[in-house]
């Protein structure tokens, strides 16, 4: 006969399980943050801002804020479009399955009549509670990696759009929000945020790029900002200086994509030759078999 115990323990998990699928599921896109990105706040004030009307994990993690620092990577969370209290509940979810799911195993195992040392889930509960804490950490930035590199294609891409608008002779403020229009991407999307921003507060548009370099940490979209600055202020020929920085762009991502193929052919050396070895063995094994057994 199976155990109560078991069959709660059972029930337990399952729904820590369907609990944690269903917070790591993309959730819908929220209208309060869509409008918050009209009327932003600075970014200090708002990454400690916790709404009232947020989940109660999100509050968690709005509150654990002030004793992470400056070690949430705020950039990297503005790049894949989370918020610094969503990545803090993260990092306690995970490191509180770590500390708990030894213990839980231990119980479970005592149930069925096992019985385990106190110490070895203890040691093995910090050790993952530790690995729990840093994995939204790799996460966030493995995913930022993606992001910034989506990020810079699309700002080669507006550069493009921005030096065909200078060329057919619109101003730098209608150009630069005429080359966001095109775009439905996310990159586009932020950008055309930006520069909504800067005309909701009377500010050049050159200065809503600035805040969003600032947030992302994206070098050439400062140069974007600081090239039509240069051309809003002092009526600068810009093309061919747009044209020259979207090549210099594109050829950077080419550099790096070039560089990563290689490092991945030079991974596949190690497989590829254990695969023809393998072959071999099989191959050859079975005609030295005959011959040996022959004679």
């Amino acid at each position: 006969m199976i155990s109560p115990w078991a069959v709660l323990a059972g029930a337990a998990a399952a729904g820590g399980v369907a609990l944690l699928v269903a917070e790591l599921r993309p959730s819908p896109p929220d209208l309060g943050q869509a409008l918050d990105r009209l009327h932003r706040a600075p970014v200090e004030h708002r990454a400690e801002r916790v709404d009232e009307e947020a989940t109660w994990y999100d509050r968690l993690g709005g509150r654990s804020l002030v004793y992470a620092g400056t070690r949430v990577p705020r950039q990297s969370l503005a790049l894949i479009g989370r918020t610094p209290a969503r990545f803090m509940a993260h990092k306690l979810l995970f490191a509180l399955i770590g500390l708990l799911l030894p213990g839980y195993l231990s119980a479970m195992a005592a149930l069925v009549g096992i019985n385990l040392s106190a110490v070895l889930p203890a040691l093995l509960g910090v050790a993952l509670a530790v690995g729990g804490w840093l994995l939204p950490d790799a996460i966030v930035e493995s995913e930022a990696k993606e992001a910034r590199t989506e990020y810079l294609h699309g700002i080669a891409a507006y550069l493009e759009l921005v030096a065909l608008e200078r060329a057919s002779d619109h101003g730098p403020a209608e150009a630069m929000r005429r080359a966001a229009a095109v775009g439905r991407g996310t990159v586009f999307r932020r950008i055309r945020d930006a520069l909504e921003r800067a005309a909701t507060d009377r500010l050049p548009p050159w200065d809503g790029l600035d805040g969003l370099a600032d947030e992302l940490g994206l070098t050439p979209l400062q140069d974007v900002a600081d090239i039509m600055r240069l051309s809003g202020t002092d009526g600068a020929a810009v093309y061919d200086t747009l044209r020259a920085r979207s090549k210099g762009l594109r050829d950077e991502l080419l550099a790096a994509e070039l560089a990563k193929a290689g490092s991945d052919s030079e991974q596949m050396v190690a497989p590829g030759a254990a695969l023809t070895l393998l072959m071999t063995v099989l191959i050859v094994y079975p005609a030295l078999y005959q011959m040996l057994h022959v004679f």
